[in-house]
Formats: C-alpha cells, sequence, structure tokens
C-alpha cells in the first residue's frame, strides 16, 4: 500500500496592525509645541556634559620625563652631585625599570648641548606633587580665613532674628574671625525709626563690649543708612 504524504500549509491568520495608543489633550497639553521630551533631555544633558578626571600621569605631565627630554644625547647626575659625560638617553631608559622610575630633565630645555637628567623614582615625583598641592590648599585656606565675615543686619530687624544674628557674630568672634557687620534698610519693608535704630546700636555695641571684642575703625555711614561695623578679638 502506498503512502502519500500530504504537506499541510498552517493558514496563517491576518494579523492587525498594531495599533498606536491615543494621545488624549491631557497628556500634552502642558508641553508647548517642539519641546524634546524631559528623558531624552536628561540623556541630551548627560552625553553633552563631560567630567575631567586628572590621574596621576596627567599630574606627571608637568615635569621633562623620559622621551619628552628635548635631547637625544643626555648628562646623569649620579647620586654623588656627579654629572656623567654624554650617554645615549635610550641607553639610560634601557637601564631602569619603566614601573617605578623615570627620566627627570633638571636643566631648562635648550638650555644644554646636553640635557642633565637624573633618575629618579617614581613615588617621589607623586609625593612631590602632593606636598607642592597641600601646601596650596593651605595658603588658600589662610586666604579665605583672612577674608572677614559678613553678617547682614536690617534697620527694622525683629528681636528674634537680632537674637539669631549676634550669635552668629558671636560664633565668628570666639573662632578668631574679623566680622563685618552691614546695616541697611531694605526695599519693600518697614523702615526703622530713629529710636529703633539707635537701640538697634546700642544693643550691638553693648554685645561687642560683652565679648571682650573691639571696633577695627570706627563705624562707616550713619543710622538709617548704609553703615558697617568692624570689630575682631584682640
Amino acid at each position: 500500500m502506498q503512502r502519500v504524504s500530504v504537506l499541510l500549509r498552517p493558514v496563517l491568520r491576518a494579523t492587525a496592525p498594531a495599533r498606536r495608543p491615543r494621545l488624549y489633550q491631557s497628556e500634552f497639553c502642558h508641553r508647548p509645541f517642539g519641546t524634546s521630551r524631559p528623558w531624552l533631555a536628561v540623556d541630551q544633558r548627560r552625553v553633552a556634559g563631560k567630567l575631567q578626571i586628572v590621574t596621576i600621569d596627567d599630574k606627571l605631565a608637568q615635569f621633562n620625563l623620559d622621551e619628552k627630554i628635548d635631547t637625544r644625547q643626555v648628562r646623569v647626575k649620579t647620586a654623588d652631585g656627579k654629572i656623567s659625560p654624554p650617554v645615549d638617553l635610550r641607553r639610560v631608559l634601557g637601564s631602569i625599570d619603566r614601573t617605578t622610575s623615570h627620566v627627570l630633565q633638571l636643566s631648562k630645555p635648550g638650555e644644554h648641548d646636553y640635557a642633565i637628567v637624573q633618575v629618579v623614582e617614581r613615588a617621589d615625583l607623586i609625593k612631590q606633587i602632593k606636598d607642592k598641592e597641600a601646601a596650596q590648599r593651605r595658603v588658600q585656606h589662610a586666604q579665605k580665613d583672612k577674608k572677614p565675615k559678613q553678617i547682614e543686619l536690617n534697620w527694622a530687624i525683629s528681636p528674634n532674628d537680632l537674637q539669631l544674628k549676634l550669635r552668629q557674630m558671636e560664633d565668628f568672634l570666639r573662632k578668631g574671625k574679623k566680622v563685618e557687620i552691614l546695616l541697611a534698610s531694605k526695599r519693600r519693608q518697614r523702615k526703622a525709626s530713629q529710636e529703633e535704630a539707635e537701640t538697634l546700636l546700642k544693643t550691638l555695641k553693648e554685645k561687642i563690649q560683652e565679648l571682650g571684642a573691639v571696633e577695627v575703625t570706627p563705624m562707616e555711614g550713619g543710622l538709617l543708612r548704609q553703615a558697617k561695623l568692624t570689630v575682631k578679638m584682640p
């Protein structure tokens, strides 16, 4: 008996195209025409923004090291301070461990026919960089500390706000800071009377005397105008 093979083709059901979600007016009525979607704006800012990362190798680039030395023949300064006869730079580089040591140019570029160099440890150069950065930070902090702290007061200041400002002044003075007290009338606010201004100034001077501080210079300006008191601890 002969078998008959029958191929059955699957019936392909016509699938309806996927419907796009309807956008109702409430979904975009608050977004101006032509503006990008919020998540796209965030991605664009992240791509456009650049984060500068400074590596140790970037910092070491301030030195003339290894292949950056400007003469092919160099004179090497030894540990005892002696200067060798001219020698090929490649020979010096080949004699050191490049992972832990560098050849440092001591002379200025173009100063000699043969650059004067010295073999130095990478760790020593990194320490030198860190010490320099620490010294710069100390100078910046010292300059910041010398700058007077400023406290702004309104001639019509409320009693509670005045007590807060007085505590702030006391804190600065006890830390050894010089304090500039700036007095002025604020726009669109109640103007203080002559009596209120005199009382405020008297309160300030009494507090300064109580803390043992002194006025560096006489008050600049006048009552109900812009004025400045500069005080510090003796």
